[in-house]
């Protein structure tokens, strides 16, 4: 083995050394928008996500997302994440751990591996933070957030950062004292008017941002509830609103269509299975961003968004915290070999 092959090593980064390089959700919307605009250009290679799932409701699941992007990244790898939906309550571990493992696309060596339980969180809430900067009304001032774990907290935070008149939050989660928490975080936090709610309708009826984080297969939102020019973004990976909602919004829009219709279990998925929905209406996130196709038009148009998630912004993400991490001196070099 020769001396050079003995030097090959990677950076490792735990979570704290994630949050110390400094990320913050700037740079998590930054990175996330790169990834709809390679998306669109297609500077990327995208498989299908991968769902090994355990009776996610009883136990969990586990998601293997591998990609490439191009541009300025030109970087390949894979996150391999798990969600178990109980661990709180049985066993006080967070629902969602996982490892991104990033690698040079020009000789496939690891570049990082890095906790990636923050990150996911964070892009998560930053890709409905790109959709709302694009399709929410700029003076959108109250949001309902339908369920109220980890990942609704990352959504108020890409919200409050793109929308500079939101004002209030109401709360629901099938736990009162989980929404009573992300309520007064809210408050404390941000300055909002946020308070919890005993009901979706509660929530939902005249709010300008409607985002559902839950694992419900059932719809939970109503059409009727809907108010006119509202933004709605359905980050969960089933059904959580009634087919109507969808169908009665002026403009359908997703992160990767192909990628929603190959989990299923959306609910755009589901319309076009059955025939409710003409894939034809339903636009890309990307095409919006790269001025290919429309966005909102009108004040008064609804928009419905249900992004699925695609390893792409994960890959922008992860570079870029692996780049803050280098220049900064943080995590441990590990070698390969």
């Amino acid at each position: 083995m020769s001396e050079k092959a003995k030097d090959i090593s990677f950076l490792y980064l735990s979570q704290k050394d994630v949050r110390d390089t400094g990320v913050d959700m700037d740079l998590a919307l930054a990175a996330v928008e790169d990834a709809f605009k390679l998306h669109h250009r297609g500077e990327v290679v995208l498989p299908h996500k991968v769902v090994l799932d355990m009776d996610e409701r009883k136990r969990g699941r586990g998601n293997a997302m591998p990609g490439y992007v191009g541009g300025e990244y030109h970087t390949f790898g894979i996150k391999w994440i798990a969600g178990f939906p109980g661990n709180p309550a049985r066993f006080g571990l967070p629902r969602g751990t996982g490892l991104t493992i990033l690698n040079d696309a020009e000789n496939g060596l690891p570049l990082a591996v890095m906790d990636c339980t923050l990150l996911s969180a964070m892009r998560t809430g930053a890709v409905t933070g790109v959709g709302a900067r694009a399709l929410a009304r700029p003076d959108s001032a109250s949001v309902a957030m339908i369920g109220t774990g980890v990942q609704a907290r990352t959504q108020l935070e890409a919200l409050k950062a793109v929308l500079p008149d939101l004002k209030e939050v109401r709360a629901y989660d099938l736990r009162r004292e989980a929404a009573e928490a992300f309520a007064a975080e809210a408050r404390a936090r941000y300055k909002l008017q946020a308070r919890a709610v005993g009901s979706a309708e509660e929530a939902v009826r005249g709010a300008d941002v409607v985002v559902t984080v839950t694992v419900a297969d059932e719809p939970i939102v109503k059409d009727a509830w809907m108010a006119p020019g509202s933004f709605f973004s359905a980050v969960g990976s089933y059904q959580e609103e009634e087919f109507e909602v969808v169908r009665r919004s002026d403009l359908v829009v997703v992160d990767g269509l192909e990628h929603v219709l190959h989990r299923e279990t959306p609910v755009i998925a589901l319309m076009i299975k059955q025939g409710l929905l003409e894939r034809e209406r339903v636009l890309e996130l990307g095409a919006i961003l790269c001025g290919q196709k429309p966005g909102r038009r009108d004040p008064k148009q609804r928009v419905f968004f249900s992004p699925i998630g695609m390893a792409i912004e994960d890959m922008c993400l992860s570079y870029r915290v692996f780049r803050l991490a280098e220049k900064k001196g943080i995590g441990t070099r590990l070698s390969l070999l």
